[in-house]
């Protein structure tokens, strides 16, 4: 492997890694939104199926470039990722080979239900649960599965909680978001409900994401923030942290001040809680891309 290919592997996998969480988080979280929010919002549904639709080939596309990044680190460049021997020798002689297969068969019907004419609520229903499969699925490709026996089955379990409560969070902002916009029209009542839905249920998110993040933190060794600025590891994990306080703070405001003054019927409060919305839904972005930095460093000893 030459330096520039040294160089192209490690930013392949960050960017694969990071559309491909994004996407899977927006394909679990909306998916999701829809099925708890309620039979209002009649064009922004529309405009969810719309973006389930665009959102599961960009999560194959993505996941598949994060493979072909995986099979390229460990066998010395991405030539040998499509040679035929090695690509044999990875899925019959790595442990990484059957979770692969798993994902490919959860990308093959991702595809499908995007696709199929089939009812709204049946294929949100169906997206919930292949996004939730590969985010429970890639824990065994990542610093989760590093554990033994027992142990391993609970890092894997409290990882697997960590995705999905996090997915259901920030996957869900952008149907919220739709939801806002179509609200201009004149629909406050109806973005009142589903924020008062998106709020309980991100409340509870909220509160698994925190406490399992703590634990992932402490699994690592990397739960006293003094020692986070000793390593590149701790340093994500702060500025992790950073990111997720900011989303919080924005939660609060958007719970306890923009939502009482929107369905109160302040003509002003709509304006305000899109952009802070919409901010809140970036920031989810930063902590997906620090999260997929993390799953590329090797953690404290």
């Amino acid at each position: 492997m030459d330096a520039a290919e040294g160089l192209l592997i490690p930013s392949v996998l960050f960017v694969t890694r990071w559309l491909h969480f994004s996407s899977v988080f927006v394909l679990f979280g909306s998916a999701f939104f829809w099925l708890y929010a309620g039979a209002g919002a009649t064009g922004a549904r529309r405009a969810g199926d719309f973006v389930l639709r665009l959102t599961a080939p960009v999560a194959v596309l993505s996941g598949l470039g994060w493979l072909a990044g995986i099979i390229a680190n460990m066998a010395g460049g991405f030539d040998q990722a499509v040679d035929p021997a090695i690509l044999s020798l990875f899925f019959t002689q790595t442990q990484f080979g059957p979770i692969v297969e798993i994902r490919l068969a959860l990308f093959a019907a991702a595809l499908g239900l995007a696709a199929l004419p089939v009812g709204a609520a049946p294929r949100r229903l169906g997206l919930i649960l292949v996004a939730a499969g590969l985010l429970i699925d890639q824990a065994w490709l990542g610093h989760a599965a590093q554990g033994a026996g027992l142990w391993g089955v609970f890092m894997i379990a409290v990882y697997s909680l960590h995705m999905l409560s996090g997915a259901a969070w920030i996957g869900g902002i952008a149907s919220l978001f739709l939801v806002l916009r179509a609200a201009r029209g004149g629909k406050a009542s109806e973005a009142c409900a589903a924020l008062s839905s998106f709020s309980v249920t991100a409340t509870f998110a909220v509160v698994a994401v925190v406490a399992t993040g703590l634990l992932n933190a402490g699994f690592h060794h990397a739960l006293d923030p003094a020692s986070w600025p000793q390593t590149f590891y701790g340093r994500i994990v702060a500025g992790k942290s950073l990111l997720v306080s900011a989303m919080l703070v924005l939660a609060v405001y958007n719970r306890f001040v923009a939502a009482p003054k929107l369905c109160a019927g302040e003509s002003a409060a709509l304006a305000r809680l899109l952009w802070s919305v919409a901010v809140e839904g970036a920031l989810g972005l930063g902590v997906i891309a620090a999260a997929a930095l993390l799953g590329m460093t090797p953690p404290p000893a």
